[in-house]
């Protein structure tokens, strides 16, 4: 039975354009999902835009001194056509300010005024940081400083980049102006109107209680904040770019763009239905019961999206639908061969640039490097080598070199037409069964927003497919027997049959190009021709290659480009330099310390201290168990299967009643302790010498 479904991913900041990152994260996941969903039959919507206000906007607009709608019209159409480089399809693509959605600011006064209304929000007067220099109330990422959580120096003034705490600036240490570095920076009264996530807690807590089909990740996320208590949140600002806030007493206030920006998804959706020719029609994703909402985004994004989005529709009384399913994702990490990558960040230069990409590889190389390594549970580290070998060897290896081979023979031996089979043998049938056994596996796979699992099933069939035409050697029986030729070939072309179209939504140019050779006229329109066969005597095309090789050249180069884009965002931090220690001591004293290479097997934080670490380390011999003074600067999650420098013969101590049987290692770059790793890999138990 069909379903709608209104699919969206997290709006873009119109401030800049899109990385391989973005695209991970969210993008590609939820297009690859919707493109399921319409070939499963389902009335599936993809909805999405550009978030268009708030404080990254102006950032950008104060830097290049222009207005802030020059910044937002620059960057919504880059980031739209971004996404089509990609073959990112949208139902509806829109915007948040009145430059692309006149829709949108009266919804989002609405929204207010209907919780204002219904007893959900509250006003305060608070005291706001203020920069002197720059004369204004410093909205969140105007201000820089030291989050409360972890203690990273560079945290925002709402989020750390580090540990994704949430908290208000009033909350940070050492908090300085963004714009001018001021790090005196005033407190004043001001008024500002809160959002009661306090009185919505239960239920909220009894709606995610009901969705023990989400990714762990998200419900312990959200369980977690149940368990601190939710608190009011400020949804304004003082700023002068955004939608202002309806009431007579907020002069010069605006919603927070956290506030407004999910709303773009039913005013981008009420766009798209007065497309339609039915201004209504929205109202069947967004109010209708049986109706299925799906949030994709990253990691960061899951408090938005899984607690004050919900709040939102929860208090508008209204019938609105609450999320059916938030599949975010963890991040993607970019980094260079053999060398540790870190997270997508376009301030250290670690990016790659959707348009860069472009100029250089087809848009389905990218999609199925991306999809195969999809950070569903886990980050995953970008490289171009990977990149490169995984196309290489299983796009243009496997898929390619299967449809290839086979249609070329079809082409010279049985006059491009499709062989009628008989007396299949045992192994012929094997085959079949083991494909449609794969068609089952792959399409559950997808519905339950597993793409990388989805993808090693269909690359591992297109193996069998060769390794069944290498067993059969047809080059051999077109001389000897041909009826078993045929049925080689026709259970192979079973075989591309299927995968074509189970990859169909990762690499849908490449896929449509294949279907075409297989003799269709038209594109892959429904996975209903999954439980068909391709016909016996059906004509095919001329088979032409369509994946070509990515060659070493050419990802050298893009190397290169990124090292010198990082070498040119990343500059060395200035370090204190302790004096060097005047007292000499022996070779003997030194050969004296065993310092062996240990692999991080379990982590996990001391109870009731902010700076411990339980550790298991792996030394070769032995597992040992060490208390290591690293948790202010590193997750516990951020250490397993690190391999690290330990000194195992240091003399047993006990620590907070744990035993710790050794120490690691570190750099000490201002009081920070930087964990150290080998150029190469290396087995726990190596001598450091």
């Amino acid at each position: 039975m069909s379903c709608k479904y209104t699919i969206t991913a997290g709006l873009p900041y119109a401030n800049g354009p899109l990385h391989i990152g973005h695209i991970a994260g969210a993008y590609l996941p939820a297009d690859i999902y919707t493109r399921v969903r319409k070939l499963s039959g389902d009335d599936a919507i993809y909805i999405c835009g550009t978030d268009e206000y708030g404080v990254p906007i102006t950032i950008t607009a104060e830097k290049e001194d222009v207005s802030p709608r020059v910044i937002v019209k620059r960057y919504h159409e880059e980031i739209k056509e971004g996404f089509a480089s990609l073959n990112i399809q949208f139902d509806n693509f829109s915007g948040t300010s009145n430059l692309n959605n006149k829709d949108h600011a009266a919804l989002s006064r609405e929204f207010f005024t209907e919780l204002n209304k219904n007893g959900y929000i509250s006003s305060k007067i608070e005291d706001q940081l203020r920069c002197k220099n720059c004369d204004r109330f410093l909205a969140d990422r105007y201000v820089e400083g030291t989050c409360p959580k972890c203690g990273n120096e560079e945290a925002r003034g709402d989020e750390c980049s580090v540990c994704n705490a949430q908290y208000t600036v009033m909350e940070m240490g050492s908090p300085k102006c963004k714009l001018c570095s001021n790090e005196t920076l005033e407190k004043i009264p001001t008024k500002h109107w809160y959002l009661k996530l306090d009185v919505l807690q239960a239920d909220l807590e009894e709606w995610i209680d009901s969705k023990d089909y989400w990714k762990e990740n998200v419900v312990n996320f959200i369980k977690g904040w149940f368990k601190e208590g939710l608190r009011e949140r400020a949804i304004t600002r003082d700023l002068h770019w955004g939608v202002p806030v309806p009431l007579n007493d907020a002069v010069g206030k605006v919603l927070y763009v956290w506030f407004d920006a999910p709303i773009g998804y039913i005013s981008s959706t009420m766009q798209w239905a007065e497309k339609q020719g039915n201004k209504d029609k929205w109202k069947e994703y967004w109010q209708n019961p049986d109706a299925k909402i799906v949030h994709f985004m990253g990691k960061d994004n899951i408090p938005f999206h899984s607690i004050i989005w919900p709040a939102m529709l929860i208090g508008q009384k209204k019938n609105y639908q609450l999320p059916w399913h938030i599949p975010a994702n963890e991040y993607l990490n970019i980094g260079l061969d053999n060398e540790e990558g870190g997270k997508a960040s376009t301030s250290k230069g670690n990016v790659v640039w959707v348009s860069d990409y472009c100029k250089n590889f087809a848009a389905d190389y990218l999609r199925y490097y991306l999809a195969a390594n999809s950070p569903e549970k886990s980050d995953f580290t970008f490289t171009w080598k990977d990149m490169q070998a995984r196309c290489n060897n299983e796009l243009l290896g496997v898929i390619g070199n299967l449809a290839n081979r086979v249609l070329k023979f079809v082409g010279n031996n049985f006059e491009n037409t499709i062989p009628t089979p008989e007396d299949l043998d045992a192994r012929d049938n094997e085959i079949l069964n083991k494909t449609k056994e794969s068609v089952a596996k792959v399409t559950k796979f997808y519905d339950d927003f597993e793409v990388r699992q989805a993808i090693s099933e269909i690359v591992n069939l297109g193996r069998l497919g060769n390794q069944y035409f290498d067993e059969k050697a047809p080059w051999k029986t077109a001389k000897s027997d041909r009826t078993i030729c045929g049925n080689t070939l026709y259970v192979t072309a079973q075989l591309i049959h299927k995968v074509v179209q189970l990859l169909s939504p990762v690499i849908p140019e490449s896929c449509d190009k294949l279907w075409k050779q297989l003799g269709y006229s038209e594109g892959i329109k429904s996975w209903s021709e999954l439980e068909k066969d391709l016909p016996a005597g059906q004509k095919i095309a001329n088979p032409q290659g369509v994946f070509s090789k990515i060659e070493d050249k050419v990802i050298q180069q893009m190397e290169e480009n990124l090292r010198a884009s990082q070498e040119d965002n990343n500059e060395k931090p200035a370090v204190n330099l302790v004096p060097l220690k005047e007292d000499k001591i022996s070779y003997d004293n030194f050969s004296a310390l065993d310092i062996r290479m240990g692999k991080v097997l379990e982590a996990e934080k001391v109870a009731k201290t902010k700076k411990l670490l339980h550790l298991k380390v792996d030394i070769g011999h032995e597992v040992r168990q060490i208390i290591a003074g690293l948790a202010e600067y590193y997750a516990p999650e951020d250490l397993v299967g690190k391999i690290v420098p330990v000194l195992v013969n240091l003399e047993p101590a006990k620590i907070r009643g744990l035993m710790s049987e050794g120490m690691i290692l570190c750099a000490d770059i201002d009081g920070e302790a930087i964990i150290l790793h080998p150029g190469k890999d290396v087995c726990p138990g190596a001598i450091v010498r």
